[in-house]
């Protein structure tokens, strides 16, 4: 299976990329290439994964990843994020995320970061959620940083479909990479 096709994930520096996920084998598989690609490109890299995918990670990472590399990766708990004051607190997540961005220590490399996004309720509320993707949006294009939100298409309304495709201005899923036609910034 190609990991993407259309645009090259490995040749980009920047962008804000919203990750529609259905299979969960590609899911890791896309990581896994993106967290390789990243030390290759000699990025710094930070993964904020789900507790259930913590393992699998660490696991990969132990497997693939040279012991010299490794302390260009930081993996953390989304719960932090995500979940731990309600659904989508805005300042709490931008506050973690600027926390574990400065714990990076090379000056010289770039970052790239990759978010598995989960939410407690049945029904995410779209408003709270856009008005949270625009924010990371800023920060993610004033940072020049290369930035995937991976959410799970099981969860997914059409809705929240089209409100993501409006912040992001990336659309991937588990086969193709293309720029989104609804960003609207």
């Amino acid at each position: 299976m190609d990991v993407l096709n259309t645009i090259d994930l490995e040749e980009m520096k920047a962008g804000h990329v919203f990750y529609r996920f259905q299979c969960h084998e590609a899911y890791l598989n896309n990581l896994s290439h993106f967290i390789k690609t990243g030390l290759d490109n000699n990025q710094q890299v930070l993964i904020i994964e789900s507790m259930r995918n913590l393992p699998k990670v660490q696991a990969l990472i132990e497997k693939v990843i040279s012991e010299e590399k490794k302390s260009s990766i930081r993996l953390v708990n989304n719960f932090e994020y995500y979940l731990a004051k309600g659904d989508f607190q805005t300042q709490t997540i931008l506050h973690h995320f600027q926390k574990d961005l400065s714990t990076f220590n090379n000056p010289d490399s770039s970052i790239r970061t990759w978010a598995h996004v989960e939410w407690a309720s049945s029904k995410p509320d779209a408003d709270l959620l856009k008005e949270f993707e625009s924010t990371a949006d800023d920060v993610v294009m004033n940072a020049k940083l290369l930035s995937v939100c991976a959410y799970s298409n099981d969860h997914l309304s059409p809705v929240l479909n089209t409100v993501l495709e409006q912040v992001h201005n990336f659309v991937m899923t588990d086969e193709t990479l293309l720029e989104s036609a609804l960003y609207d910034k």
